[in-house]
């Protein structure tokens, strides 16, 4: 094949950035990161196995490190060899763009569980690279880090970081768009997200003067945007400006059941060149998104090729992801060739997924078509990504039977992933609603979640009865209708299968659906008709047996019915009220003229007691009844006042579904209206009057879902009322504090010393601020010692103040705000203020009596508790010594001799009051020793 002259040029170009700078030892990492495996038993090592990646030029062979340092991040760092094992080539694995792969491993032991920052650090990045402090980039540290933890086994299982499966180096073009994905694969199944940050250059140091690739180097406007999809990882540029090489930094999170436990970083690199002849390769899927039911084979048609315009350009396909890397059964991309062919390029990805792939993430897989624009090894790249995900298979042929007190629910055995391997499959879980949901089933969306079933079985179900799998629902009232579902449940398991973690839900089964016989009464009615806290009203309805459902020739009449009754206090426990009979019942000889029936229960405390209900029905003259109805309470209603809000809440046990509540609010002629219509059981009345007293009631509205019972179900509320106040304090202050230490000024007087305090109106912080009328100063002097009220400042607009110490100006400061209703803010920022301690000597005094420097002694110090001063003799003999600060020194030895005129040594350690009490500086240069001239002459 032929190359004109400007491919001819950009080849060039390219290889001269990739090797200009060959021989000079520190210009060659491109790009790099640390991937983490825990080793062992999980529930018990604390040993884990780093792979430092690091991509590096090639061609620079004398910049090429055999070994690198890692540091553990438990205080540790060792130097680790570069991989020669089976599966690594001997000096790295050789890539496209001058590229090579090296891998360094080492093996770690912790002492205990926690969180560590794995970082490596080497001295220099490759040079020439735009956004990295051009043109000096080699002068640059290049600094990857991965945050790993050991969770809790227990709760959490095992843990291994991802792994990222595409090389980080690509080529793009001026004036074209430019994609990449990083294609990382966890195999815990655990979800990730992708964010771009500035690369590092040491641990927590952020590469001076970076700049973001659409950012650099006075190219950045409208037609340059670089952004990355933090759910697939999709990087796109559109598109770069100028060429050269950038770098660029992602961070990838890892959850596992929405908490982050680890992180890693990936710095990488991107070579753009100029004056493209060609465009990109194409690269088309037949999908680009697909889930599919474990047991199904996935087959994606992809053809790659050059523009139709650009002539005898032959490409290269590809593919990486986590679908290859499966333990059983991989994926296949075929045919198996992976040179250059003549455009257009087609293969067929073809993976056929068993239970052993469910998974509640995507599995990415990124098809790379590469062109060879220059030269046969490299060219233009364009990557796609493809999204699978496997889903749990639904259990099948879910049947019911009703008994009296009883529904049992049984499927099919054996499930199809029963006896997937290491313990995947867990068991199976019980979902039932009242009434039908006939929803249609979404591959993409397993469980049962948002469909309005309740899980009723916490733990797994795997009974088994006539050779298949049986659950007995005894939590079932008389008379509805209940609809079943079942769900299979996948976990990891640790090994041993002692604890299971990043459990995974199926497809739900077909719904099965059953009401029981109605042989008893149903309560319809609960319904306050009068608040008080003496004479309140109930009214209690129900309605009588389906004659359907009740053999009255096994139950003749006499027929009666017995109202039972029960009542807590306003928040007492709701599930658990034992009730009694209250005197009150109805008879009717025949089962015709047993109707439903309403009783007013009166004399009750209504405003401040919940009560609950049942009927008990009798037949035939029997002592012991036929069966009771399942409890039913009224609805109880509770007013939270605050500033200028009333909060609403209620509660109730009933057997029916109460679906919907209308708030009512009583006016200023006493009747109510119509306020709001809500779904939860709560509501908030805001932009009220504080001070001014507001009345509310609740009208739940329900229904049992039965044929044959009145819908809906209508039932008040007592009535409560509340007088809104301003209970809530502002938001605190933000807190600054400056004094001479921070104008490196030295101190003279530590007695005309303070401290001055600002600090930020709330108002400027939060929302909704208008009523702070002053402030609250605390001061504690010590850092073990609490803070104390100092003063109160009024005035909201004053935000400043002096305060001077007892001693010196260290201490802790705190401000809060006060409002109109005396509500007091938090503490705002504690801002630890240290003193600035200064101690200098001279070097020379003339004790001669001339009343002129006759005493040694330091210059004006401050902050300064005691010292350790000794003062020596040419012999090394201790001539003077004190612990006065002030040292005071006439020339006199320690027996009051004056001493001869020379040259003398001493050391002085210095001890100063801080935060922390008394202790000694630690820096030499606050601790000043050398030499004294004594002169006895004038």
């Amino acid at each position: 094949m032929l190359l004109n002259l400007k491919v001819l040029r950009n080849l060039f170009l390219i290889l001269g950035c990739l090797v200009m700078t060959i021989n000079l030892w520190a210009t060659h990492n491109r790009a790099g990161e640390i991937s983490i495996e825990q080793v062992g038993d999980c529930t018990e090592s604390l040993t884990i196995k780093a792979t430092i990646v690091t991509y590096t030029k090639a061609s620079s062979r004398p910049a090429d490190r055999d070994s690198l340092t890692i540091c553990w991040g438990d205080g540790q760092c060792e130097s680790v060899l570069r991989a020669n094992g089976p599966g690594f080539p001997p000096q790295g694995e050789i890539l496209e763009n001058d590229t090579k792969k090296n891998f360094y491993i080492a093996f770690h032991t912790y002492p205990a569980r926690g969180t560590f920052a794995i970082s490596m650090t080497d001295p220099n990045r490759n040079g020439g690279i735009l956004n990295v402090n051009f043109p000096n980039s080699e002068q640059i540290k290049f600094h990857i880090q991965t945050t790993y933890t050991f969770p809790n086994p227990q709760f959490q299982g095992c843990n291994n970081t991802p792994v990222l499966l595409q090389p980080p180096i690509d080529i793009g073009c001026v004036g074209r768009v430019f994609t990449h994905n990083p294609n990382a694969y966890d195999a815990d199944g655990d979800s990730l997200s992708y964010h771009e940050i500035v690369p590092l250059s040491d641990v927590g140091i952020e590469v001076p003067n970076y700049k973001f690739p659409s950012e650099c180097c006075g190219t950045a406007g409208p037609d340059n945007n670089m952004t990355i999809d933090e759910i697939t990882g999709d990087i796109v540029w559109n598109s770069p400006q100028k060429a050269g090489e950038y770098n660029y930094a992602i961070i990838i999170v890892e959850y596992r059941e929405g908490i982050p436990i680890d992180t890693i970083i990936r710095d990488m690199q991107i070579l753009i060149v100029d004056d493209c002849e060609n465009e990109p390769p194409t690269v088309e899927t037949s999908v680009d998104e697909i889930c599919v039911i474990a047991g199904e084979v996935v087959e994606i048609e992809v053809l790659a090729g050059a523009p139709i315009f650009d002539i005898n350009q032959k490409v290269r396909l590809t593919a990486l992801g986590g679908p290859f890397e499966v333990p059983i059964n991989p994926a296949t991309f075929e045919p198996d060739d992976n040179r250059f062919l003549d455009d257009p390029v087609g293969k067929l990805f073809r993976w056929e997924t068993t239970c052993e792939h469910i998974a509640d993430q995507f599995y990415s897989v990124v098809f790379r078509a590469v062109d060879n624009s220059f030269g046969d090894t490299t060219g233009l790249a364009t990557l796609k990504t493809v999204r699978i995900k496997v889903v749990g298979p639904p259990p099948l042929d879910v049947q019911a039977n009703a008994e009296k007190e009883k529904i049992t629910v049984t499927w099919q055995k054996p499930y199809v992933c029963e006896n997937a391997a290491d313990n995947y499959f867990r068991g199976f879980t019980v979902w039932r609603r009242f009434g039908s949901n006939a929803f249609p089933i979404d591959t993409c969306m397993p469980g049962l979640e948002g469909k309005g079933y309740t899980k009723i079985t916490p733990v797994v179900i795997t009974d088994m009865s006539d050779g298949r799998y049986v659950f007995e629902d005894t939590d079932v009232e008389r008379g509805r209708t209940y609809c079943y579902r079942i769900l299979a449940e996948f976990a990891l398991t640790t090994p041993g299968g002692s604890y299971t973690y990043n459990t995974v839900e199926s497809l739900a089964s077909e719904e099965v659906c059953l009401q029981l016989g109605r042989d008893i009464p149903l309560i319809t009615h609960v319904d306050v008709l009068s608040t008080s806290t003496t004479d309140g009203q109930i009214q209690v309805c129900w309605t009588k047996p389906l004659a359907a459902d009740l053999d009255t020739v096994i139950n003749p009449g006499p027929y009666r019915y017995e109202v039972l009754r029960g009542e807590i206090p306003a928040g007492g426990d709701i599930n658990d009220v034992p009730v009694a009979p209250i005197g009150v019942s109805f008879e009717s000889e025949t089962f015709a003229n047993a109707n439903d029936t309403c009783f007013v229960d009166t004399e009750l405390n209504t405003s401040g007691n919940m009560y609950f209900y049942k009927v008990a029905f009798y037949v035939d003259n029997e002592t012991t009844p036929l069966g009771e109805t399942n409890i039913a309470s009224s609805v109880y209603l509770s007013v939270q006042p605050t500033d200028q809000v009333n909060n609403l809440s209620w509660v109730e046990n009933v057997p029916w579904d109460n679906f919907q509540y209308v708030i009512f609010r009583q006016n200023a002629q006493g009747d109510f209206d119509s306020l709001a219509t809500v779904f939860d059981p709560s509501y908030s009345d805001t932009g009220l009057e504080n001070g001014v007293e507001y009345c509310y009631k609740v009208l739940s509205i329900g229904s049992y879902g039965i044929s044959g019972i009145a819908s809906p179900l209508l039932n008040n509320s007592q009535e409560d009322c509340a007088v809104p106040m301003d209970d809530v304090p502002p938001c605190p202050p933000e807190l600054t504090v400056t004094n001479i230490c921070d104008q490196n000024l030295n101190c003279t007087d530590e007695n005309d010393l303070f401290n001055t305090l600002n600090w930020v109106h709330p108002r400027d912080l939060c929302e909704n601020v208008e009523d702070v009328i002053g402030y609250n100063i605390y001061y504690a002097p010590f850092e073990d010692s609490d803070l104390s009220f100092v003063v109160r400042i009024e005035g909201p607009n004053t935000l400043t103040f002096e305060h001077q110490p007892e001693s010196g100006i260290a201490g802790f400061y705190a401000v809060t705000a006060i409002d109109t209703a005396g509500n007091e803010s938090e503490f705002s920022n504690i801002f630890r203020v240290d003193n600035c301690p200064s101690y200098q000597l001279p070097n020379t005094f003339t004790p001669n009596g001339d009343g002129q420097n006759d005493i040694f002694k330091p210059y004006p110090f401050c902050f300064i508790d005691n010292v350790n001063f000794k003062v020596f003799n040419r012999w090394g003999q201790l001539v003077f010594e004190t612990s006065d600060p002030n040292i005071n020194w006439d020339g006199k030895n320690l027996n009051g001799q004056d001493l001869a005129e020379g040259t003398y040594y001493y050391t002085c350690q210095v001890f100063a009051r801080g935060v922390n009490g008394i202790e000694p500086l630690s820096d030499d240069d606050k601790n000043p020793s050398g030499w004294i001239f004594l002169a006895r002459g004038n």
